[in-house]
């Protein structure tokens, strides 16, 4: 009996990366440090959880020999920052319309179009709404507790409470914080808080500026009031090598994690508090952490999470078999 590199089971999460294109302009001066990336994550996924990688036909050979060829999707999708186009909440899957924060507003919604054709070829079942927002700025424990920024209110005309039951309703959520975001450009939550355990918010330590650490702690004690609230160092990189322009790096924000039932998957970016954001994760968690050496694509301003969609139940096995059969 073939044996696969992915293994169909309830715990574990299948975790998916899109590559660039080799024709894609954009991304020409990064393409080989995004694949060298995904290649080195999808290695460390493996044995963990499940991971596909989605790569148009003339890009497949640049991982072929690198992972296993059954983890490999041939399709075509027009971004590689996952997260910010597809769906949240992996257990309970929902499509908002994706913004235009990085991006002019049509090629927003050619991208978030290629990913509906995508998801629509593979019968991936979820709902939708049109509330505005990119998905690396919805941070959630998949059990109703959501956090995101004050963008989220900006870009649907919302007010402070009116996003809170906006929120509630689509998703499905019993308690929402609104936070002051820490960088103007994207304004992404996920660069700020991770839900590691069952009762566990990590949040960035903004001690250098104690007014907006004051705000942020406030907003989530008072959202999450039985939660267990811990800081982690961070530490921005300014200016690192191949910084995109027009885009805050994400070197330094361990946070910007991706988590699963079992794992975390933490980018770490050989910066000298790695080893202490990652020992507090781990004395925080349950799960195993698993670093992911992040250097290669945090210039661009994301690093693990924005890079991932994470699926589970039914949607996971049509791609994990998709991929086997392509």
């Amino acid at each position: 009996m073939k044996k696969f590199a992915n293994e169909i089971s309830a715990q574990r999460m299948l975790l998916v990366l899109s590559a660039p294109s080799v024709h894609d302009p954009y991304y020409k001066a990064a393409f080989q440090q995004i694949v060298d990336f995904q290649t080195d994550y999808a290695r460390s996924i493996l044995g963990h959880d499940n991971v596909v990688i989605i790569a148009d036909e003339d890009t497949k050979p640049f991982f072929t020999g690198k992972v296993p060829e059954d983890i490999l999707l041939v399709d075509d999708l027009r971004d590689i920052w996952m997260r910010d186009f597809t769906t949240v909440n992996p257990k309970q899957p929902v499509q908002f319309a994706y913004t235009w924060a990085s991006m002019s507003q049509k090629q927003s919604q050619d991208v978030q179009k290629s990913f509906s054709r995508f998801a629509d070829r593979y019968k991936i079942q979820r709902a939708k709404t049109d509330l505005m927002i990119d998905g690396g700025n919805i941070v959630d424990d998949y059990a109703g507790r959501v956090i995101t920024t004050t963008r989220f209110m900006e870009d649907n005309e919302l007010s402070y409470d009116e996003a809170k039951q906006e929120l509630k309703t689509a998703l499905g959520a019993s308690q929402v914080a609104i936070l002051e975001p820490d960088e103007d450009v994207l304004a992404h939550s996920d660069g700020m808080v991770s839900w590691v355990d069952e009762n566990t918010l990590l949040v960035n330590d903004y001690s250098k500026t104690p007014s907006f650490r004051s705000a942020v702690l406030d907003e989530l004690r008072a959202s999450f009031p039985s939660a267990k609230i811990v800081e982690v160092p961070v530490e921005y990189k300014t200016n690192p090598k191949g910084q995109w322009e027009g885009f805050e790096s994400a070197c330094g924000v361990n946070l910007n994690a991706a988590v699963t039932y079992n794992n975390i998957y933490v980018p770490t970016f050989n910066m000298p508090h790695d080893q202490k954001a990652l020992n507090i994760i781990r004395k925080n968690t349950s799960k195993k952490v698993i670093p992911v050496n992040a250097e290669g694509v945090c210039p661009m301003g994301g690093s693990v999470r924005c890079l991932t969609w994470q699926v589970t139940g039914e949607n996971a096995v049509k791609l994990i078999q998709a991929a086997r059969e392509r």
